[in-house]
């Protein structure tokens, strides 16, 4: 483990338009707690804070969730850049430390992720998780400062994998496949 923790990011602000209804506070069969709460628990040994990206919608349920933690802390959307995805909630959490930081990220489409994949990504920076088949953009450690990501979202893009590959240079870490890298968008019946 490094000797300054990074900073967590669980990226919870997603529309979930292809699952129904909000991943970060759903509860799948045999789990006791939301999706967002796994996220945070499994962040937390591993960062000196959690910041949960959150949108409109759900930010009142996840300070409610997360009001007595204080290691962790909820930031919405920011109007200049709602509805931007993954990289709107990268802004809201990256506003708050806006120097160059180094961040865990996690996204709570990820309720099975074992905790020994995210073990691995802390003790490297500037990787991606990728199997022998996918690119798991949203599982990321790297450095970026606030005015970087304000930038890129300024000049019109939206892609985090353009943003993880080009503005973060991360280069992927080579995982093997497993049922805990399934992303609740690709099954979410699971």
């Amino acid at each position: 483990m490094p000797q300054n923790k990074p900073l967590g990011i669980v990226l919870a602000g997603g529309r979930s338009r292809r699952f129904g209804h909000d991943k970060a506070l759903t509860i799948l069969p045999q789990q006791t707690q939301p999706n967002v709460v796994l996220a945070v628990q499994k962040l937390l040994p591993l960062t000196a804070k959690v910041f949960i990206a959150a949108n409109r919608d759900n930010v009142n349920a996840l300070r409610k969730l997360f009001a007595e933690t204080p290691q962790v802390q909820v930031c919405v959307d920011q109007p200049e850049f709602l509805d931007c995805g993954p990289l709107g909630g990268l802004f809201a959490v990256t506003a708050q430390h806006p120097m160059c930081r180094s961040y865990l990220m996690l996204a709570t489409d990820y309720p099975y992720l074992p905790v020994a994949v995210l073990e691995q990504l802390a003790e490297k920076t500037r990787r991606f998780i990728q199997t022998p088949v996918q690119a798991h953009y949203t599982l990321a450690h790297f450095y970026i400062d606030h005015a970087t990501v304000r930038h890129f979202l300024t000049s019109g893009q939206r892609r985090l994998q353009t943003f993880i590959i080009n503005q973060a240079d991360c280069q992927p870490l080579l995982v093997p496949d497993s049922a805990g890298l399934i992303n609740l968008n690709q099954n979410p019946e699971q």
